[in-house]
């Protein structure tokens, strides 16, 4: 039977099947030869992880073998099955090019040392947000490998978004997917952070760069009329203490009327509208 990584065709559920395509995302390496673009790379297969874990969390396939949906067939849930394990062959067709490599080549890898603090952190942090939407589990007999070739690179990353795309259309939860990736925004917290995402986010993760956009170009109000109280953008708990995103907002045609109350923007903190 096809065989990736130890993991048989059949041999696991649609659970423990997504849960090993996040893993693989950890054994991925950038031979020297990417340079500089290393970071940015490295940061787009974290996009491309991070929209794969939000589609599970969206669909909680770690708890509903339905995936959100009770009418599901075994047919489709079968269908996302062994779309996940096409995630894996790629993964491990990846692994097999790189030990073609003979040791009369430059096969040494680039680290977390060759990176700029910045593209460090942020890295670290969408790596945190991915995994803690899966249960760690130990079914993989993998070791990390390096890719040598942008071209490697390209057919990887670009692999793995057309079978999320599949998956995706199986099993849609697109009101949950948005909410989620606006807690990303929200939690990315830094404007550089966002433009960075925003960039790498493009081609791979087209909620994530939407979301990163609308965090970084703020909110529109148009044409609004406010007759008692009103809440409208975002609102931070009064116990809040950190940093805020810094977008600008567009206030055209609001009319707040007699006896009227509003906020409009963003909040991070004091007393709350709703206390008066």
């Amino acid at each position: 039977m096809a065989e990736a990584f130890g993991i048989v065709v059949g041999a696991v559920g649609v659970a423990a099947a997504f849960t090993a395509c996040v893993d693989c995302f950890d054994y991925v390496q950038f031979g020297r030869q990417f340079g500089r673009d290393y970071q940015t790379d490295l940061l787009a297969l974290n996009c491309s992880r991070l929209r794969l874990a939000r589609w599970g969390q969206a669909v909680d396939i770690l708890n509903d073998p339905k995936m959100g949906m009770p009418d599901a067939t075994p047919e489709q849930v079968q269908t996302v099955k062994d779309t996940l394990y096409q995630i894996l062959v790629l993964f491990a067709n990846s692994a097999k090019t790189s030990q073609q490599y003979t040791t009369g080549e430059d096969v040494s890898v680039l680290s977390s040392d060759s990176m700029d603090s910045t593209f460090l952190a942020l890295n670290n942090k969408m790596r945190e947000l991915a995994i803690k939407r899966q249960k760690r589990s130990n079914i993989l007999k993998i070791t990390h490998w390096a890719l040598y070739r942008k071209s490697e690179f390209k057919n990887l990353i670009e692999g793995i978004s057309t079978f999320i795309d599949n998956i995706e259309k199986i099993f849609p939860a697109p009101q949950a997917q948005v909410t989620l990736v606006r807690q990303e925004a929200t939690e990315l917290h830094d404007r550089g952070d966002l433009e960075l995402v925003q960039s790498a986010a493009e081609g791979v993760d087209g909620l994530l760069q939407n979301a990163a956009k609308e965090a970084l170009s703020g909110h529109r109000y148009l044409n609004v009329l406010i007759k008692g109280k009103v809440q409208a953008g975002d609102a931070v708990s009064s116990d809040w203490h950190g940093k805020a995103v810094g977008a600008s907002h567009v206030y055209d045609g609001v009319i707040v009327e007699n006896n009227g109350k509003a906020l409009i923007g963003n909040k991070y903190g004091g007393k709350d509208l709703w206390d008066d």
